[in-house]
């Protein structure tokens, strides 16, 4: 029979960390405000604070003790508004924020690459999707919708699908020529969510402590992650609700969506991003 070496110790279980992520849609806005310091962050409506506290409150209750918690935003207004209320109202409820590296008093970390999409005007975009007239560069134009959306898609999908770079060049022509440089040089769908997944992909590696981080951003993102869990039958995040996403078995996987969809356990967000929009020569 074999002797036991007196040394041996067995080793404990490693304790398994946790990863949580919350990804909120900002509340709803004014859309008074651009990139601003964040004590000068004041672009929700009354309704959109309180649809952000409330959902505040809600995730405080989903926060164990031992959870390290974060909160990072985007640097425009209404998301930084955001995450201000989520902070001070996480932490009414007791809630312990990590702040070291943050912003003052609330702690909230803030990242560009979180932004809206750039270089982009609701204004300019709006009549590709719905018709419309428009002014712009000093000139009133009409855009014709059966022109530059000959498939009726809605706002999210014809941008999801850079329906601008379907515009036929006929059409185009017809168009001020300031006007279409203007719309082709917004930032396409697949560049902002892009550099919006890459926080997500290194938070899905780290390995040693339970950790919780609450980012706060728009909806490219939050109607990406919405659609993806929800087999595309969900429309959206709505202003001020949140995401859970968990790190189960190596996937980062969501367990609720907004107030109306439990998500799916099986699809990693990340991964699926990939696999959608990535060419396999990039992975």
């Amino acid at each position: 029979m074999e002797k036991m070496n007196k040394n041996f110790s067995p080793q404990k279980p490693k304790k398994e960390s946790t990863l949580r992520v919350n990804i909120f849609r900002h509340g709803k806005a004014k859309y008074g405000q651009k990139e601003v310091p964040i004590e000068q962050a004041e672009d929700l409506t009354e309704e959109g604070i309180e649809e952000v506290r409330t959902n505040a409150e809600e995730l405080a209750e989903l926060i164990q003790p031992d959870e390290e918690v974060e909160i990072w935003s985007s640097p425009m207004g209404r998301t930084l508004h955001t995450a201000k209320i989520i902070a001070e109202a996480l932490e009414q409820k007791g809630v312990r924020l990590r702040k070291k590296g943050g912003a003052k008093e609330t702690g909230v970390k803030i990242f560009e690459r979180l932004s809206e999409v750039k270089n982009f005007s609701w204004n300019l975009f709006c009549p590709l999707v719905a018709g419309g007239e428009i002014e712009f560069g000093g000139k009133k134009f009409f855009v014709d919708k059966n022109s530059t959306n000959p498939n009726n898609l809605g706002f999210p999908e014809y941008f999801i699908k850079d329906g601008i770079k379907d515009i036929a060049p006929e059409t185009k022509i017809r168009l001020p020529e300031e006007y279409v440089r203007e719309i082709e040089g917004f930032e396409k769908f697949i560049d902002v969510t892009k550099r919006i997944m890459k926080p997500l992909s290194r938070l899905k590696k780290l390995e040693d402590k339970s950790y919780r981080v609450i980012i706060v951003t728009h909806d490219a993102l939050t109607g990406f992650i919405a659609n993806v869990f929800s087999s595309g039958a969900h429309g959206g995040l709505n202003p001020g609700e949140f995401i859970n996403l968990e790190r189960r078995d190596d996937k980062l996987v969501a367990t609720r969506v907004g107030e109306s969809h439990e998500g799916n356990t099986e699809t990693d967000v990340v991964d699926e991003f990939n696999r959608r929009h990535i060419p396999h020569t990039q992975k």
